[in-house]
């Protein structure tokens, strides 16, 4: 028994499998029927889970329904506010054909209480309540249909029948979703983008707009202030990377793991460095260097981080943010990513080590 369990969690798909799985990716966002934009928030809602809670190995992976609404609802928040464009009146994005989809007007219901979904986050009973409610919704509605090609169902990512409890990704599949993150990403943003556009109901507004992207999927620097200031104490008023004082010198919150990375704001991946430095740094993975001592932070400052970001509605969990850590790194030393060393200096960084130094 050990051997079956030993080979299935080792048993990683082919690269002929893994060109097919992105195949039927492809598939989905070509030939499937979409009436509204919940498909390809399922589809962003796995990959990320699968990369928080899932490993490189070919095992199946259950995925609760309550984590994958949380991720709707990460999501949706800020779509579901008002869109204003220069002289237009502001606008509630329709994200279905019909009328608008349940899940929108749900959030939009918790943003007539709630100013931010961190404060939303906060009210605990509220919070769990809305999250039943985002869960049955997919459950019923994009886990149903999201294989549905051409009228006939492929179930490539999740046997429906096995599915009713929580979402059971079949072997291989999570390994898959790991290592295509940033192209499924990517590829669903954009067709999430043109579906809002054409969307007969948004047209009139929406039309030539430059920055509905932006929009959509930018991220929320909200209460990022509340963060600096504690971290300004927390890190003695010293630059995370470069140790310089703070002291009379403009300075930005940056997500350690990048947020073209991984689009998420946690607790534990945020560290205050100065303009120069978050400058320089920008979108690339920090140095290994970099990446000890942010982990020797968290976990020497591990109560306090929980204690006092979570009461600004941020998530805090030093686990799910250490092995995301893992999967970046992980990438990046496959795929031969270019790290940032400090100032203007950045190297490759592969399974040697760092090799092939390059200019600014």
């Amino acid at each position: 028994m050990w051997q079956d369990d030993h080979f299935i969690e080792n048993n990683k798909p082919t690269p002929n499998e893994q060109l097919k799985f992105l195949k039927h990716i492809q598939q989905i966002l070509q030939s499937g029927t979409f009436t509204s934009t919940y498909k390809f928030a399922l589809l962003i809602s796995i990959t990320r889970l699968a990369i928080e809670q899932g490993q490189d190995t070919g095992a199946v992976l259950h995925l609760e329904y309550q984590d994958i609404a949380e991720k709707f609802i990460d999501l949706y928040w800020k779509q579901s506010l008002p869109f204003q464009f220069n002289q237009y009146e502001p606008f509630t994005i329709h994200q279905s054909t019909g009328k608008q989809a349940k899940i929108i007007s749900e959030i939009q219901n918790a943003q007539q209480q709630f100013k931010t979904l961190a404060a939303l986050r906060k009210d605990v009973l509220y919070w769990n309540r809305l999250k039943r409610t985002v869960a049955t919704t997919v459950k019923q509605m994009p886990v149903v249909y999201l294989q549905n090609l051409n009228g006939q169902t492929v179930e490539f990512f999740y046997n429906l029948e096995d599915s009713k409890q929580s979402l059971k990704l079949l072997p291989k599949v999570m390994y898959c979703l790991r290592q295509f993150s940033e192209i499924i990403e990517e590829l669903c943003q954009k067709r999430w983008i043109d579906f809002v556009r054409l969307n007969k109901q948004n047209l009139v507004v929406l039309d030539g707009l430059p920055d509905l992207d932006e929009f959509m999927f930018a991220p929320s620097r909200n209460q990022l202030g509340q963060v600096a200031d504690f971290l300004i104490d927390l890190q003695q008023c010293q630059c995370f990377y470069c140790g310089k004082s703070l002291k009379n010198s403009k300075y930005a919150v940056d997500h350690f793991i990048p947020w073209s990375l991984y689009p998420a704001d946690t607790g534990h991946n945020f560290v205050l460095a100065d303009e120069k430095c978050n400058s320089q740094k920008s979108n690339y993975l920090a140095s290994q260097q970099f990446l000890h001592q942010w982990q020797e932070r968290n976990h020497l400052h591990d109560q306090s981080i929980i204690r006092e970001i979570s009461q600004l509605g941020f998530l805090t969990d030093l686990q799910r943010s250490h092995r995301v850590a893992d999967w970046a790194y992980k990438q990046a030393i496959e795929n031969e990513y270019l790290v940032w060393l400090g100032a203007k200096d950045k190297k490759i960084l592969n399974k040697i080590g760092f090799v092939t130094q390059t200019g600014p």
